[in-house]
């Protein structure tokens, strides 16, 4: 790992609708959108707290993302809105950035 605080992989920014779910309490779960993306990584906003260390679920609204991840962070921004660093573990599928206009393909 890096020691002048550089990330070995870029992030990206793209907002991604995602579905957020406990691993171990599957009836927690709530819609979170991603703020930046990476290979291993992913920013969320969510209205939740979650604890660092949980372990969840990550499903993509649009694209076909499916991943275990673990909470490294979680910073309150504002009222019920929270930053949320997800480590993915076997993240499958492709990322689809809904802030960007649908290409027509030919």
């Amino acid at each position: 790992m890096p020691t002048d605080g550089q990330r070995i992989q870029k992030r990206i920014p793209a907002s991604v609708a995602l579905q957020v779910s406990s691993a171990t309490q599957p009836f927690i779960t709530e819609l979170a959108f991603a703020e930046n993306v990476s290979l291993h990584g992913v920013r969320v906003v969510t209205e939740r707290a979650w604890k660092p260390g949980e372990r969840v679920i990550v499903k993509s609204y649009h694209g076909s993302i499916q991943s275990r991840a673990r909470v490294i962070y979680c910073h309150h921004l504002a009222e019920k809105r929270y930053a949320v660093g997800l480590e993915l573990h076997s993240a499958v599928g492709t990322w689809v950035d809904t802030s960007q206009p649908a290409r027509a393909e030919v």
